[in-house]
């Protein structure tokens, strides 16, 4: 199963949650309705009060956490105590962690995450969000200090996994099931610790019939709480049971992935050796609603969302579970086997490859970041001068209408440190370009919306002042929208089911595009269209005119592709794919088209070259 594959089964796994949750609805619902129906006897009016008020705390409590965390992996983050991690400067081990999520991203195509740090001495880590393009990499202190390079990165492929495979949804989606099912019980514990308290206290303070009257009513809320309590218990119970049932063999999934990633079963095999070691984790209870996201168990419970550590480690080293000492006597460093137990198998290049990594890709990212000059690649780490370094992308430094926008939007600051970053910028490979995005986009995602915003509107602005916008410039620019805030520029449907008849014309804009911007004559245009159109299965076309091909209209164009399933996205790079290929070359410049059409679409892309 590829990454299209992924995709669309993971979103066919919301049903089952769906259906989870209806089921312990309904379960929470009879244990209360029952013993409202035996006191009020058998009352209709008071049975339909207790089921109303049972989906009423439930459902809305589920929409509600559901729109908390429509922000993303960083609203996650920062709901588990999580601090960005510093892009400027940090201690070593900080330093470890950020390079090894920017050589997995960039060698797998997707934005580079911000990576979270929680202070826990447990060893765990955890990806969120609901797309590559808003996630986050979350880890421990515990993590970080606690595992050699090797560990930790088997550890942060694990995450990439859940992130390629689109984990991640369903994971943000359970936290608000888990949320909704279990707040029954906290409605409980409010009436019990805070109403019922509050209404006895008013009616001691008067000796009156209403006093009394007050004291019984505050009495009986207690003893309500007391009953939502239980019931809440129930409905804790069920959403550990979901946890379970649907996170279980994700996790086996995203350790076979990690070592096919590296190529290296001894990395995760010794971080999940080590967290065997250790006997309890120090996460409080309250993190059990987001228990199925980590990599590991984060705290106890009846039904385990992860497997016991010991048969994960089995798998990862190739061994029968038998030869592995229970979790309480696992030791770091204990023997490993030389084989890994998950085949790799064929990974092929580019667009077949979407979301993958071998060892192949992350060699060409060292590279790709290794090319890039100190001080460039420090000025990628700071939100202020990464603009600067993206405006330095677009920059012509002879055209005088850039020269009075930039004038005009910015400081005497900013304009002497671009004047400083132009020739740097200049210098660099062509095919790093790209990865200078991607490097850039934590630190551009710790802006203000405010700013961001503004940002965006001066990249539009500087591409579009010399009346002409240019495929490199719509590439960039397209990219770094990507990259920013989800919520603030990035209202992409959630819905992804459509298939490839029903956006043809969309289809047929994007291909013609391609074609044209590869082709020297009309003849070879034509060729490269008609090439194009095999792949995604359509009929003969008309070829769109030149003219009907602007950036503009490709840009709506996709906008409309994104809510083709993921299946269907698939075979419409491939027609991409065959259109650049027409002429037997790829260039860097289509490379990078096609990596911009795949990042639009959520669709990572792996370096070509």
């Amino acid at each position: 199963m590829n990454f299209y594959e992924h995709q669309d089964q993971a979103r066919k796994r919301t049903k089952i949650i769906v259906l989870l949750f209806i089921v312990a609805v309904l379960m929470i619902m009879t244990i209360v309705v029952v013993p409202v129906g035996l006191v009020s006897e058998w009352n209709a009016g008071a049975i339909a009060t207790g089921a109303v008020f049972c989906v009423l705390i439930v459902g809305i409590s589920t929409l509600v956490k559901l729109r908390q965390l429509n922000g993303g992996g960083r609203v996650v983050a920062e709901m588990l105590g999580g601090t960005a991690l510093e892009t400027v400067g940090g201690d070593p081990a900080q330093r470890k962690v950020k390079n090894i999520v920017e050589e997995m991203a960039i060698a797998s195509g997707m934005p580079v995450p911000p990576v979270y740090i929680i202070e826990d001495d447990s060893i765990n880590a955890f990806a969120a969000g609901w797309s590559p393009s808003d996630a986050v990499i979350g880890v421990t202190r515990g993590c970080i200090e606690k595992l050699s390079r090797d560990e930790l990165q088997g550890v942060i492929a694990h995450e990439f996994s859940h992130i390629s495979h689109g984990d991640m949804r369903i994971n943000i989606r359970l936290i608000g099931v888990i949320f909704g099912i279990m707040a029954i019980g906290i409605t409980g514990w409010i009436f019990v610790q805070y109403i019922g308290p509050v209404l006895l206290r008013s009616a001691s303070r008067s000796r009156s019939k209403e006093g009394a009257a007050g004291a019984g009513i505050g009495l009986g809320i207690i003893l309500f709480g007391l009953f939502l309590v239980t019931c809440g218990a129930i409905g804790t119970f069920f959403g550990r049971l979901i946890q379970a049932a649907v996170s279980r063999q994700r996790e086996f999934l995203a350790d076979a992935s990690a070592v096919q990633y590296t190529r290296n079963p001894t990395g995760i095999g010794n971080a999940l050796r080590k967290i065997g070691s250790i006997p309890t984790s120090s996460f409080s209870k309250d993190v059990g609603q987001y228990n199925h996201m980590f990599f590991s168990q984060a705290v106890s419970s009846l039904f385990a969302s992860h497997p016991p550590i010991e048969e994960r480690v089995a798998r990862v080293e190739n061994v029968d579970v038998s030869s592995i000492p229970t979790s309480s006597h696992i030791k770091s460093g204990d023997s490993v086997a030389n084989a890994s137990g998950f085949s790799a198998g064929e990974i092929k290049e580019g667009i077949r490859g979407a979301g993958a990594m071998q060892e192949t890709y992350i060699d060409r990212a060292k590279t790709a970041i290794g090319h890039l000059p100190p001080a460039l690649r420090k000025s990628l780490d700071s939100g202020w001068s990464a603009r600067l370094v993206m405006l330095a992308l677009l920059v012509d430094r002879n055209h005088p209408g850039q020269k009075s926008l930039l004038e005009k939007n910015l400081t005497e600051q900013e304009l002497g440190e671009l004047k400083t970053l132009i020739p740097l910028v200049g210098g660099v490979d062509r095919a790093s370009r790209l990865p200078m995005v991607d490097l850039a986009a934590p630190s551009l995602k710790q802006l203000s919306d405010k700013q961001q915003l503004s940002f965006a509107k001066l990249l539009r602005d500087v591409t579009k002042s010399d009346g002409v916008v240019s495929r490199f410039e719509w590439v960039l620019v397209s990219v770094i929208q990507k990259h920013l805030a989800n919520n603030v520029l990035n209202k992409l449907s959630k819905r992804s089911n459509k298939k490839l008849d029903s956006l043809a014309e969309s289809v047929v804009v994007v291909l013609a595009t391609l074609a044209y911007s590869g082709a020297e004559t009309q003849e070879q245009a034509v060729g490269a269209f008609e090439n194009g159109l095999k792949d995604v299965r359509f009929n003969s076309v008309d070829m769109p005119t030149l003219k009907a091909c602007s950036i503009q209209v490709l840009h709506g164009a996709l906008q409309k592709l994104q809510s083709l399933r993921f299946t269907e996205k698939q075979t419409f790079l491939q027609g991409c794919e065959s259109c650049v290929e027409h002429d037997g070359k790829v260039t860097v410049a289509e490379a990078e088209t096609i990596r911009a059409i795949g990042d639009v679409l959520d669709c990572p892309i792996p370096m070509f070259a």
